[in-house]
């Protein structure tokens, strides 16, 4: 019993290692389909109520008042949106983020928002999950959405405004 309570003790230590490993790696790097408007990356450690700690890099952070926006962002050089797949673990990362409870930044506890930032440099102008719907509308149309693209985006941002964070979807080179 006493060598089974050691080995679970070592996996824990050697996984959380390696987890905080790939974070420091993730953090320092720039991905070739990142588009970030900031050099801002950060890291977010994550602990559950047993203990367990999941380490994440979030892609940008802003300060906004006392209250921190964590930024997934998603780019495509070559179409409208980033793919299904990039977009699907962005809203991953939103559950995490919009569910987070006691954040804090530099030891002081702040407020925070989760943004799913998605970008193309193929897109003209911006809008976001609190735009209007004429503004959407002029959106769409400025960029030759197909039916598709416009049921994507109205079900994300149906999604963000349910699950309490923000999309963005703009230009960016």
């Amino acid at each position: 019993k006493e060598k089974i309570s050691k080995d679970v003790s070592s996996f824990i230590f050697f996984s959380r290692e390696k987890a905080k490993q790939a974070q420091t790696r993730e953090y320092v790097t720039i991905q070739p389909k990142e588009s970030l408007s900031t050099l801002t990356k950060a890291k977010i450690t994550i602990t559950n109520y047993l203990g367990g700690q999941y380490f994440f890099t979030v892609d940008e952070i802003s300060f906004v008042g006392n209250k921190i926006n964590l930024i997934e962002g998603k780019h495509s050089k070559n179409a409208l949106l980033p793919s299904i797949n990039d977009i699907k673990d962005g809203l991953l990362k939103m559950i995490l983020y919009s569910n987070l409870s006691d954040v804090t930044a530099n030891g002081c506890e702040v407020k925070h928002e989760a943004v799913l930032s998605l970008t193309s440099s193929k897109l003209k102008g911006g809008i976001s999950s609190a735009s209007m719907k004429k503004d959407l509308i002029d959106f769409f149309e400025a960029n030759l959405f197909t039916s598709s693209d416009i049921q994507l985006v109205e079900l994300l941002i149906e999604e963000a405004k349910l699950n309490n964070f923000t999309v963005k979807i703009q230009f960016s080179k």
